[in-house]
């Protein structure tokens, strides 16, 4: 049982490692996450949840389980920072999109009234 924990542990790891490099990557304007990366990290996290309190009970102090829990537990707390991160750059994407949008409307109200005095 313990093994199939540690590998269970060990692709989480990975799969938390890789969208931790997506993030860093999005966050240097080299790279993107998608809603459907966002919605399988949730799924991940949910899913890892029990196992989590599974793995603190004393009768799997197994210290492979145990190494791979505290790089899980390492994940986490840099994936609070890449999700600020991440959000940060959402917020400053829509800004954008928003200035562009504002930008947009005021030359088609040129144009509209430029059409007008022709």
């Amino acid at each position: 049982m313990n093994a199939h924990r540690v590998n269970l542990f060990f692709s989480s790891n990975q799969e938390l490692s890789a969208f931790l490099s997506r993030a860093e990557a999005l966050v240097h304007g080299t790279g993107d996450v998608g809603w459907e990366e966002l919605a399988a990290l949730g799924r991940l996290l949910n899913t890892m949840a029990p196992e989590m309190a599974e793995a603190a009970h004393p009768d799997f102090a197994d210290a492979a389980l145990q190494e791979q829990v505290q790089r899980y537990v390492a994940h986490l707390r840099s994936l609070q920072v890449a999700l600020e991160q991440v959000r940060c750059v959402m917020l400053a994407r829509r800004a954008k999109l928003d200035a562009a949008r504002q930008h947009v409307e005021a030359v088609q109200g040129w144009a509209n009234a430029y059409r007008q005095t022709a």
